[in-house]
């Protein structure tokens, strides 16, 4: 460790002192000493006059390793990064038949990322929350080694160390949290796990059913969306409880979901118990929360997404019908077209505002709003409602007749 940073190490420490005051002292030191001792000596007395730990001469020649040089078979090393995802504890059986326990982190530096095993003493460091999503930490003594898919991790045994937020690193060293966080629209199959966040655009109702064991479990639907697209995420298990309440709105974060193609060619969001669930407090994204969009006309409506907003008339009856959801749920659909000076397309409202279409008859002129544009039968673009949009009646025929009658 040279003078500089051992500098740099007294001034993280010392914030009441300047860069200026510490030279000074450091210079002090060499000339009571008549300039016998070297800077770097100099500078580590003065470090240990001012309270300030720094490595030892030994200790410096296991300096920390990027990710990017680790190999297997590497033992007592010693690693700095951030940790991006903290994973759920898991429990396992020894051949003794004792139980173990052993916790997951993904670490990154700015060369890469792996994950951090922990072992059972260390395990109570992750379930106290004392290490959390976006600290720094220290792996001191760790042994590096092959995961079962190939990949390299970083294993922290009975002779291992963990500082947590050491102080004599910067934290603008390391890659943020939100560097690892992908674009809905930029999702992939080949990526195979996606880490996203994104506000609620839609809320289903858990769901209970029955495993292959005869266990009982559960899941439930979303849909969620970023400023580049919106997609639907299928809740798990244990990870439903760990949702909780949750409304249109709200902002979420997920890492480590599992990525995976639904029948219709699209994408959707799995998760699992290796993912990671948050409700982020504040602003988490650059998107506005806009429950709706100016009216559009019908030939404006060029391709799929939304929400938008249309004012149109009802060109033909409303047929309303029960159908069975992908999730088995026995819902009402009611479709009809709507038409304006510039066009026509198809309209389908679900659940409760299907219910509205019964009152409506042709020439009813309706403001939909909040509703969402996707492509149908014969691949033609059509209108579909979500739990956010309203129907509202803006004229019926009846009352047009009257007027025309009074004219």
């Amino acid at each position: 460790m040279d003078l500089e940073q051992i500098l740099q190490q007294i001034l993280m420490v010392r914030r009441d002192l300047s860069r200026e005051d510490v030279l000074k002292k450091i210079y002090e030191k060499k000339r009571s000493a008549e300039n016998y001792l070297l800077d770097e000596v100099a500078a580590r007395l003065v470090a240990s006059e001012l309270g300030v730990e720094i490595p030892s001469v030994e200790d410096s020649f296991r300096s920390e390793i990027a990710v990017k040089d680790l190999v297997s078979g590497l033992n007592d090393v010693t690693v700095v990064g951030r940790v991006i995802i903290v994973y759920p504890t898991q429990t396992f059986i020894r051949p003794d038949l004792t139980e173990g326990k052993v916790a997951r982190l993904l670490l990154a530096d700015k060369t890469g990322s792996l994950r951090l095993v922990l072992w059972n003493d260390k395990i109570p460091m992750v379930e106290s929350a004392k290490i959390r999503q976006g600290q720094i930490v220290r792996v001191l003594h760790s042994y590096v080694r092959e995961g079962i898919d190939g990949k390299l991790e970083l294993h922290l045994g009975r002779k291992g160390e963990l500082e947590v937020s050491p102080p004599s690193v910067v934290d603008s060293d390391y890659p943020q949290i939100t560097d690892f966080i992908d674009k809905i629209g930029s999702l992939t199959l080949k990526k195979k796990r996606g880490n996203v966040v994104g506000w609620i655009e839609e809320v289903f109702s858990p769901s209970e059913f029955k495993r292959p064991n005869g266990a009982a479990g559960k899941v439930r639907r979303l849909r969620l969306k970023d400023d580049t697209g919106e997609t639907t995420l299928v809740v798990w298990n244990e990870r439903v409880d760990e949702l909780g309440d949750v409304k249109q709105g709200d902002c979420l974060r997920i890492m480590n979901s599992r990525i995976k193609e639904t029948p219709n060619g699209g994408l959707e969001l799995h998760v699992e118990n290796t993912a990671q669930i948050e409700k982020p407090v504040g602003q988490m994204l650059s998107l506005p929360v806009v429950p709706g969009e100016a009216t559009r006309r019908i030939a404006d409506l060029k391709e799929e997404g939304g929400p938008f907003s249309v004012e149109a008339t009802v060109a033909s009856t409303p047929s309303v019908r029960e159908v069975t959801t992908a999730q088995k749920e026995r819902v009402l659909v009611a479709s009809f077209d709507l038409a304006d000076d510039t066009g026509k397309i198809r309209m389908s409202l679900w659940r409760k505002q299907a219910e509205i279409a019964k009152e409506l008859s042709v020439g009813t002129r309706i403001r939909v709003k909040n509703a969402y544009a996707k492509k149908g039968f014969s691949n033609l673009l059509e209108l579909a409602s979500r739990t956010s949009t309203t129907v509202e009646v803006v004229s019926k025929p009846e009352a047009l007749d009257a007027e025309n009658k009074v004219e």
